[in-house]
């Protein structure tokens, strides 16, 4: 249905054809709501996020690089955006770190190995140098302090460590960019990176749950079992179906973007639980 002539869009000012705005995409409604039209806005957006949603984590989950592919050929109004994919896994991730069981975190000074902290499900588990050097008398003090309050500072590394992987992902993607230079661009690169990084929050979300006591211990085994293979071969299958070439090659690149990765990672966490330990 057509909406009467000089007609314009309450949004965006352009002169309206139909119904909708055929610029921002705005509906022509009366000015004043109903209360049937705010229900109905309400279920709209709704469905329309939770359908969107199912529809990027199948290919996200089941078909590595599936979902970068899609979008890196336009193919994007039916997916959740890549950034907000890695951020709804990181949430999810990162507050189910949050609700860990108190009785199972530790801390510990030494490079000695630690025993596990009493009680079932996953353990979490510090391990401090025994010396820091320079900064020795306020470090070791801040040492102490975490060891005689686990949960806090585990609650304060928790803080920090959104904060490392996010800063990560530019890092990863720089290093794709390395090893798959021909005809990509560097946001391609980002794009893979928040995909892949989305889904090892998530794989890692999945494992935890099944670390819980309430979990059978023969479920909790085959899961985890496929969920970690499903971690370590998930990558290898991406990047090909992304970026093409052989096995060989692409295995290739995949031990190097590895151990240039690790290298990264290694280079960044240490500084990062220095500094979440020295202002704990």
């Amino acid at each position: 249905m057509e909406t009467p002539e000089g007609r314009s869009c309450r949004n965006c000012g352009e002169a309206l054809i139909g119904k909708f705005c055929h610029h921002c995409g705005q509906e022509d409604l009366p000015l004043h709501p109903t209360l049937r039209q705010l229900a109905s806005e309400l279920l709209g957006e709704f469905f329309s996020f939770d359908s969107r949603l199912l529809r990027t984590l199948r290919p996200l989950l089941a078909r590595p690089g599936a979902l970068t592919q899609d979008y890196l050929t336009g193919r994007r109004i039916r997916f959740v955006s890549p950034l907000k994919t890695y951020l709804i896994a990181a949430l999810i991730f990162f507050g189910l770190l949050a609700l860990l069981p108190k009785t199972n975190v530790a801390v510990y000074r030494g490079f000695k190995p630690a025993a596990l902290p009493a009680g079932g499900g996953t353990h979490v588990v510090f391990t401090l140098p025994e010396h820091y050097s320079v900064f020795d008398r306020e470090l070791g003090a801040a040492s102490a302090r975490a060891k005689a309050n686990p949960q806090a500072f585990t609650d304060a590394v928790i803080t920090n460590l959104p904060r490392l992987f996010f800063l990560l992902l530019p890092a990863f993607a720089l290093l794709l960019s390395l090893f798959y230079r021909q005809g990509w661009h560097y946001l391609d690169h980002l794009v893979f990176a928040l995909h892949y990084h989305a889904f090892v929050f998530l794989n890692l979300t999945a494992l935890f749950v099944l670390g819980r006591p309430w979990v059978p211990s023969a479920i909790a085994w085959v899961l985890g079992a496929f969920l970690w293979i499903g971690l370590f071969v998930y990558l290898p299958l991406a990047l090909r179906r992304v970026y093409g070439g052989s096995w060989p090659r692409t295995l290739s690149k995949l031990f190097g973007l590895g151990f240039l990765y690790f290298l990264v990672f290694a280079a960044c966490i240490f500084p990062v639980m220095a500094w979440t330990l020295w202002t704990f």
